[in-house]
């Protein structure tokens, strides 16, 4: 009885997740006293949600790495080179203040999240694909996030690559390896009953750390307005646009050119928000809570139009098969 009403609730918050992503944001800026107890719990709060994602882990998604090394490298750098250079320019583009031109490049320079995982699944991608691109982007985010914060935004506030990159592993490597463990340990039967409860929490955890950030910047997020979200959107599609550009041009399938696309576009938000809180002023963390919010519906709204591609080719094929078996009926 009980495990029916979380699953029900786990796919009630997983289908409506973007909604959730904006009534937090509204929250947190209405009730901010209702999410500060989040502020100090940051990492913590990060720690569930990548131990969440090494407990979903399974051996196919490193295996796929060593079958299909040319698509997950592409998408790796990819990722970890339109996203921080893209940043950068806007950066530069607009005379961003230190602490939004150090927010725009910690928010370019992270993994891929697991929500691109999602958005894959419902653009009918290659969903392997893009848990083994966010899988391995996320892996080398402890030398990569360091590495391009200091080589980009070394000019407007001193990073300490190694003290970075030492957060970034316990943040991320740490309760990735645990849920790792643990996924073997509890084996595949109990994990299924398990998953569930993992997106609830996976989900507490990363709207708890958005309305915290709300909460501490409500008031500058408001200010911004609309300068603020056309700033992370560009990011966003910017990033779409040259991830499917690239794809292409490299000949891939279409599930793949529309997972990559996903992968490349979409950023593990809740992690710049974590590393801003350790790290910077608060003010860093705006273009990250923005960016919540903004890839949420961007990414929904691409699977959707990719979704329709990938049945309108399949009615395609399918009416052409239909077209070849019955020619030589008629023929007869």
């Amino acid at each position: 009885m009980m495990m029916n009403v979380i699953t029900r609730f786990s796919n009630f918050v997983g289908k409506n997740l973007t909604y959730l992503v904006l009534i937090t944001i509204i929250g947190g800026y209405a009730a901010p006293a209702a999410f500060t107890w989040s502020i100090h719990n940051t990492v913590l709060l990060l720690g569930v949600v990548m131990f969440g994602m090494g407990m979903t882990l399974h051996a196919s998604d490193f295996r796929l790495v060593v079958q299909r090394p040319r698509e997950v490298l592409v998408g790796c750098v990819a990722h970890y080179t339109i996203m921080p250079l893209v940043a950068y320019g806007l950066v530069m583009a607009f005379g961003l203040t230190p602490e939004l031109a150090v927010g725009m490049i910690l928010l370019g320079s992270c993994p891929s999240g697991t929500a691109s995982n999602v958005m894959s699944f419902l653009a009918k991608g290659d969903v392997p694909l893009a848990v083994s691109i966010t899988t391995v982007s996320t892996l080398l985010a402890p030398l990569m996030m360091p590495f391009l914060v200091w080589a980009l935004a070394g000019q407007w506030v001193t990073v300490s690559f190694l003290a970075m990159a030492m957060t970034v592993m316990k943040v991320i490597l740490l309760p990735l390896v645990l849920g790792l463990l643990v996924h073997r340990l509890v084996g595949e039967t109990y994990l299924a009953q398990m998953q569930k409860c993992l997106v609830l929490l996976s989900a507490f955890a990363v709207l708890s750390i958005l309305g915290g950030v709300v909460a501490v910047n409500g008031a500058k997020i408001v200010s911004l307005g609309l300068f603020m979200v056309v700033l992370v959107l560009l990011h966003n599609l910017f990033g779409f646009a040259l991830g499917y550009f690239t794809t292409g041009k490299l000949g891939f399938g279409k599930p793949q050119q529309h997972s990559v696309t996903l992968e490349v576009g979409m950023q593990n938000d809740a992690l710049a928000i974590s590393i801003a809180a350790v790290y910077f002023a608060p003010a860093v963390a705006i273009p990250a809570a923005v960016g919540a919010a903004v890839h949420q519906v961007t990414g929904s709204l691409l699977a959707g139009i990719f979704a329709r591609h990938m049945d309108a080719q399949e009615a395609r094929q399918q009416a052409h098969i239909a077209k070849e078996t019955s020619a030589p009926a008629a023929g007869h």
